[in-house]
Order: structure tokens, then sequence, then C-alpha cells
């Protein structure tokens, strides 16, 4: 089974309960729970599950400061906030609440849920994101890694993912053997999955796994536009990629994934056009450019893009998206 959606977990867990599909997705969503499951592998990482009721009024002396908040289920980056000092903490809080009530009507509860909130240890170092899975003899195997970058440290945005050779290279046999050490603990077979981890200074940190799905929005088709990997063929024939000889092949392009998003202060009733070559024109050289019109997502358009030149990642990074917004034009009355 794999969902490009993951609505389709509340039909799992409703048709196919006890399914080892179903305890899986379970245990991995609840983030809480998935964090407990991991407190083996890291028994000095702070984490901690309250309810919304409770962060609210949380003495904020208790927290060992960095950290994030977030919702205990989540999707993308909703609800996301890291903390550094005591100072950021109302001003997170009430951009967290502010965000699970815009929110509220968009995704169902198995996907975000915000009546249960994690306060975790803020881990430092840089954010990959892997989409792989576990074939039926127990082999976990990658299908493609993509390297985020931000525009500071508090960015929790998905605006940009990218891989190359070198992304490739620098982190891919610690991720493997990762990968086995989950497997052996989850016993699961033939299950797919996308995994967000950062490389800290401890070693390798998962932040979350998603089940029976990879990257949202598309962003797996970075890996076919970059090695020719088809992500659903390779799990579905049970097939590995060749990365040897892909990489081999390969010089110094970057390969990105650019994801633009409706500004949250533009109320998405008040727009009457978006400059879709406007926005095109900023990238050096544009792969495949999808414009997207959905009623519950401000995803606007998602670009997949070639460049030699890192600085570009930096200046799309930047990119005020608001510019290729045009708004309709309201009459003011005078009273």
């Amino acid at each position: 089974m794999l969902t490009n959606s993951e609505s389709c977990l509340t039909v799992l867990e409703k048709e196919a309960p006890s399914h080892p599909f179903s305890t899986a997705s379970k245990l991995v969503k609840n983030k809480a729970g998935f964090r407990q499951f991991l407190s083996s592998v890291y028994p000095d990482y702070y984490f901690r599950l309250i309810s919304l009721e409770d962060l609210l009024h949380l003495n904020k002396e208790e927290i060992p400061f960095p950290v994030v908040i977030k919702p205990n289920k989540g999707y993308s980056s909703i609800g996301v906030y890291i903390i550094e000092t005591e100072q950021e903490w109302d001003q997170a809080v009430e951009s967290l609440y502010a965000d699970l009530i815009l929110t509220k009507n968009t995704y169902s509860n198995a996907v975000v849920d915000g009546e249960e909130i994690i306060i975790e240890e803020w881990i430092d170092g840089d954010e990959y994101a892997v989409d792989c899975y576990v074939t039926p003899s127990g082999k976990p195997v990658v299908l493609n890694i993509l390297k985020r970058t931000f525009m500071n440290n508090r960015d929790t945005s998905d605006r940009i993912y990218f891989t190359s050779k070198q992304v490739i290279n620098e982190i891919k046999e610690e991720i493997e053997t990762f990968l086995h050490m989950l497997s052996e603990r989850m016993d699961v077979k033939n299950f797919p999955f996308h995994l967000e981890v950062r490389k800290s200074r401890k070693g390798i940190r998962a932040i979350e796994l998603n089940p029976l799905r990879f990257a949202g929005a598309g962003t797996t088709d970075l890996s076919h536009h970059a090695f020719g990997i088809n992500g659903a063929e390779h799990y579905f024939q049970d097939k590995e990629p060749e990365w040897e000889d892909l990489l081999a092949q390969k010089g110094n392009e970057v390969y990105g994934f650019f994801c633009a998003e409706i500004p949250l202060e533009i109320s998405k009733h008040f727009i009457e056009s978006i400059d879709h070559e406007g926005l095109m024109n900023k990238f050096s050289h544009v792969i495949e450019y999808r414009a997207i019109q959905a009623s519950n997502d401000r995803t606007f358009a998602v670009i997949f893009f070639q460049t030699a030149d890192l600085d570009e990642l930096q200046s799309l990074l930047h990119l005020d998206l608001s510019t290729f917004i045009t708004l309709v034009q309201t009459e003011e009355t005078a009273v």
C-alpha cells in the first residue's frame, strides 16, 4: 500500500485496525509515541507531551531551552515553532494556537490534531528528508535524500529541498545504518515511508517518520528529475537504485524543489491572479513548473529546477512571493 495523502490513514484505521501497517502507522504518526519508541536509542533526549490547555499555562522555568513545540499529530510545518529563549515562549505559543485554529477545517484529526502538544529538545545540525521502504525480506532501501535549507535558525518552512551527488554522499551511509536499526525495532516489512532527520554532533537524530507515503506536494519527483528514480515504481517492483552508477554520472549540478505558498498575511479569497511566468523567470533553469489550484491548501506552485550555483538557492529562499500575487481591487466608500 502506498498513498499520496495521509488522510487515508483514517480509512486504514477504520477498515484494518489490527493490520501491521495500521499498528506501525499509529506508532509513528503519534510523535510522542515515536519519541518513546526511540528512547532506547536516544536516552538523553528531552521531550514532553502535554495538552494544549496545559501548554497555555505552563511554567516557562521548567523548559530547557532551546526547544521546539508542535502538534503531536502534524503535517508539513503546521504549528511548528523553534523557541531559543524564555522571552520568546509566549509569542510562539500564541502563534501555534493561531495556526491550529486556521487549519482546523482543512485537515482531519488523523493528520493534524492540536489537542496534544510536544515540547522537545532542539536538534542542531543539517536537516535531511529521505524517501525509503522496507522490502518484503526486511531490508531498508533508500530512494532519495533531500537536504533542506532555511532562511534562519527559526525558519521551519518547506520552501526549498535540494539534492546532488554531494548531498547523497555526505549522509547516505549514516542513513542506511539508522534505517537498519529502525527496521529491526519496528519489525515491519514491505513498508514505504518518508523520514526526516537531522545530522547533529551526536549523530543522526530522527525528527519524524510519515508512513505509507513519500514526500508530499510532489517533492518525491525530485529524485526522478535528478537521478531517474521513480520511487513508487521501485517500491511496487521491489527495486533498489544503483547508487554507485547513478552518482558516477553526475557532476556538481544541484537539483531543487521549490514550494510556492501564499503568504499567511494574504487571504486566498482576495487573490485576483498569480504571475506564474514572472516567478518562473526567477529560476536559471526550470525543469518542470506545476501551477496548482487547491481549495484547501496555500501552495500555488511547485517548481523543479537545476542550478550550478548554491547562491541561487539562497536568493530563491528569500524571494518575496507576495510580489507575484495581484489582489482584487476594492472601492473605498466614504461614510
